[in-house]
């Protein structure tokens, strides 16, 4: 899936865990831009994914250019040697990466905790589901099972790229859209 699919995903699943929650629109907020980077870190294992390359602001000042490279630069280290799709695609990793964001978020400050972990759950768990919904699958259940999940039958499978991942977006940014308009962002 393209990343725009996966951070809308992440960012519609962000939104209903906070209206299931029922917390005000700050925590919303936060748990939405969690869930952005939450549904770009699977992806870490891949050069050229989106977490790896400078944002707008990087690219005007140079002072937060130099930060996001010495940022990125473990998650390089990390893609010259990761297989794609191999363990950053498990539930596993969902759960312990959501636990140090968490724990980092913590340290910052301590009212964090909560939107940073269900966020960066959120996005890296609905990136997870979207991929298993690919015709390549996910290796979800890895380090105990290696072999590729599939959550759809064969001929259903969403190609990336495809007018299905179209769709899909679609699905996902609707879903997002009726969030925020019944949700605590709505007042």
């Amino acid at each position: 899936m393209k990343n725009a699919t996966h951070e809308t995903l992440g960012a519609s699943a962000a939104l209903a865990v906070c209206a299931v929650a029922g917390v005000d629109a700050l925590t919303t907020c936060a748990a939405v831009a969690a869930s952005l980077l939450g549904s770009r870190l699977p992806d870490a294992d891949q050069a050229g994914s989106k977490i790896h390359r400078r944002t707008r602001l990087e690219r005007r000042s140079v002072a937060l250019s130099v930060v996001g490279f010495v940022l990125r630069l473990p998650l390089r280290l990390f893609a010259a040697i990761a297989d794609h799709r191999g363990a950053t695609h498990w539930l596993s990793t969902t759960v312990a990466v959501s636990a140090a964001c968490g724990a980092i978020a913590a340290a910052i400050h301590t009212a964090l905790i909560v939107p940073v972990t269900a966020g960066i759950a959120a996005g890296y768990a609905m990136h997870l589901l979207a991929d298993a919904c690919t015709p390549y699958g996910a290796p979800l259940l890895g380090p105990v099972r290696r072999q590729r999940v599939h959550l759809l039958p064969a001929r259903w499978r969403i190609p990336t790229g495809s007018r299905r991942e179209l769709g899909v977006w679609l699905a996902g940014l609707c879903a997002a859209a009726a969030l925020v308009l019944a949700g605590p962002l709505a007042g």
